[in-house]
């Protein structure tokens, strides 16, 4: 399968759906590509970490680079995002929750979702990236993904390749990122999960 998964900041995929990424790259039958918007600040340290979490979690990644003043809903996002559906081809796209606080990922999200309104493909959000503002809507929790602990492992250093957000963060960001994913596995009987809000789902029968 064809994967792509969209974030609008280096490590936002990493602390959204890290544990799946790595899981999905595992099977060498799936070409999984992270697609970043925007560096938006100190551009050469966030391209490094971006990479480095890459190599981690073993997939590939394309920095757009896209001016963090110009990231917002426009025909232009789509476009952009057109171009990489048609590149890819994929069977699967993630993104940003559509109620999330921080306003490029729902620019973001809000371009994903008119560029695959007549494809062939899944689409999935994954939760809000941590941390985050509080906002007025829920998170429907509705695929689970079981993370097994090597994954887990790969998505925690994955994150703490970002050095350059790790000292801007206080020092439980890591703790909360492994204990959402405790919680989500707590929920459907595992150790560690991931969860999704579906937008479509294509099924394969």
């Amino acid at each position: 399968m064809n994967i792509l998964a969209f974030g609008a900041h280096p490590d936002d995929l990493e602390i959204g759906m890290g544990g799946t990424l790595a899981k999905l790259a595992k099977d060498k039958n799936n070409k999984v590509i992270g697609i970043v918007a925007t560096l938006s600040s100190s551009e050469e340290i966030r391209r490094k970490e971006s990479y480095e979490a890459a190599r981690i979690l073993g997939i590939e990644i394309e920095l757009l680079e896209i001016d963090f003043h110009k990231l917002f809903s426009s025909r232009d996002i789509v476009k952009v995002i057109d171009s990489l559906l048609k590149k890819y081809n994929p069977d699967i796209v993630f993104t940003h929750w559509n109620h999330d606080s921080h306003q490029d990922h729902n620019a973001l999200t809000d371009g994903v979702i008119a560029s695959t309104r007549k494809n062939k493909c899944s689409v999935y959000m994954y939760e809000q990236t941590l941390p985050g503002g509080i906002v007025p809507e829920s998170f429907r929790a509705q695929v689970f993904v079981e993370i097994e602990e090597d994954q887990i492992n790969e998505k925690i250093e994955s994150v703490n390749a970002h050095q350059s957000q790790i000292v801007k963060n206080n020092k439980w960001w890591l703790d909360g990122i492994r204990g959402r994913a405790m919680y989500r596995g707590n929920q459907i009987g595992v150790q560690y999960a991931e969860a999704f809000e579906v937008i479509k789902q294509v099924s394969p029968f």
